[in-house]
């Protein structure tokens, strides 16, 4: 694998929330990550009001630390500092000093895996009015952005009994409205290797043939199985898009872009 991926989305950080639990599993996590082709990875420790109280400052101070150690023990990534923001009524009073996925205008959004377009659609303007994007984290895992869901087709165990199951039309769903106001989509790596479930693969594997990714990343929060989610995931990618596609994807070329 190249050294030139990019992962967006990772709780790498020691003991910040709910990924990993010491510096041991960090470390054991970051040569694992290296030796797939990363070499950028997005801190990105979940920030929710009364749950996750990770602010910019202490994710900073925290990649700092890391980075020290992994340059200590020879680990070739470069880490940056960013955050999992969840979708609530509070976001829009922490989007100023907000940490962005790099040098873009992007921030990684997290939405309630049952939220409705009344509560997206104005997130997208929120963030407009500061300067910012929405790049919504795993939406394969949303069942809001299930397209299923507003065009009535039959999907699921039953679907495949009565062999009825076909794969929904986009063109007016909601996460097809979403990137056309300006949202971007980052896919879990996990999602297209079957890690959480037949539906969201399958809606992942919808969304990536329809070009609605602009990036990818791990999720990673333990070492335990990460290398086997990893290789399976690229491995689904790669056979969809073709090796150069799916390169510029980990790369996040598109993402850079705009696209």
């Amino acid at each position: 694998m190249p050294s030139d991926f990019i992962d967006y989305h990772c709780h790498l950080l020691p003991a910040l929330d709910d990924g990993a639990v010491d510096l041991r599993e960090s470390l054991h996590m970051a040569r694992t990550l290296s030796s797939f082709g990363f070499g950028t990875v997005h801190c990105t420790p979940h920030l929710i009001r009364g749950g996750y109280e990770n602010d910019p400052a202490r994710v900073v101070r925290a990649v700092q630390f890391m980075q020290r150690r992994l340059d200590d023990e020879g680990i070739s990534l470069r880490l940056v500092p960013g955050n999992e923001h969840y979708l609530d009524q509070y976001l829009p009073e922490m989007l100023h000093g907000a940490l962005r996925a790099g040098d873009t205008r992007y921030l990684l959004v997290e939405v309630p895996f049952h939220a409705g377009p009344e509560l997206l659609r104005p997130m997208v303007q929120t963030f407009a009015g500061h300067g910012l994007a929405p790049l919504i984290a795993h939406p394969e895992r949303c069942n809001a952005f299930d397209p299923a869901r507003a065009t009535g087709v039959l999907r699921g165990a039953l679907s495949q009994v009565l062999g009825k199951e076909s794969e929904p039309q986009l063109e007016e769903s909601e996460v097809v409205a979403l990137k056309r106001l300006g949202c971007r989509f980052q896919g879990n790596l996990g999602s297209f290797a079957g890690y959480y479930g037949y539906e969201v693969r399958e809606r992942a594997l919808l969304f990536l043939r329809h070009g609605l990714y602009s990036c990818v990343g791990s999720d990673g929060h333990r070492s335990e199985k990460l290398w086997e989610m990893l290789v399976g995931g690229y491995s689904v990618i790669e056979s969809l898009l073709g090796e150069e596609r799916a390169r510029e994807l980990l790369r996040g070329t598109l993402l850079a872009n705009g696209a």
